[in-house]
């Protein structure tokens, strides 16, 4: 499986990054350039039934703050998808997720978001995708793709430090939503 790895240096506190990534995992069309907007998906209550008495609704599958997010990518082919959460710890400020609705060529499209500390003032943000294509077309738009995470994981990178450390969307973040808002 196709891997895509990216590591980021931000000086801010891993607290405060992981804030953005992990409880604000729903809002990154707030600050990604590459998601024009986004939503969270909420997590599904779990019923405390008395004992004896079954669920009404199934658990969460991780403890997370919300299930996952639905992505607006503003590309063509994939225009929106789901990113939902299939690994989630605070305390290791590590989540993973896996994108729905994509294409049918496209197997797998995992990402694993970590934040290490390098200090009291500076992190590590760790992006570790895999993706995985099925079919002639999907060996063909393999290459595509991970060219274009590739490009996509730099301005991430940007729009991500410029977030954490001056507390506002980049300056391309900022263009964008100045668009989307014109009449």
């Amino acid at each position: 499986m196709p891997r895509l790895s990216k590591q980021i240096i931000v000086a801010a506190p891993a607290h405060a990054v992981w804030q953005v990534i992990g409880p604000g995992f729903g809002r990154i069309g707030d600050w990604a350039t590459a998601i024009p907007a986004s939503t969270a998906v909420a997590a599904p209550p779990v019923s405390r039934a008395p004992a004896g008495i079954a669920r009404t609704t199934a658990p969460a599958l991780v403890d997370a703050p919300v299930a996952g997010r639905v992505c607006t990518t503003g590309i063509r082919l994939i225009p929106q998808l789901t990113e939902n959460l299939i690994a989630y710890h605070d305390a290791n400020r590590s989540l993973t997720y896996q994108a729905t609705g994509m294409p049918g060529f496209v197997a797998t499209a995992r990402n694993t978001w970590t934040v290490t500390p390098l200090g009291e003032r500076r992190c590590r943000v760790t992006l570790d995708a895999q993706f995985d294509a099925r079919g002639l077309l999907g060996a063909i738009a393999r290459q595509l793709l991970l060219l274009q995470a590739g490009r996509t994981s730099r301005h991430l990178a940007d729009d991500l430090r410029h977030y954490v450390e001056h507390g506002t969307p980049s300056p391309r973040k900022q263009r964008q939503l100045a668009r989307t808002r014109r009449p």
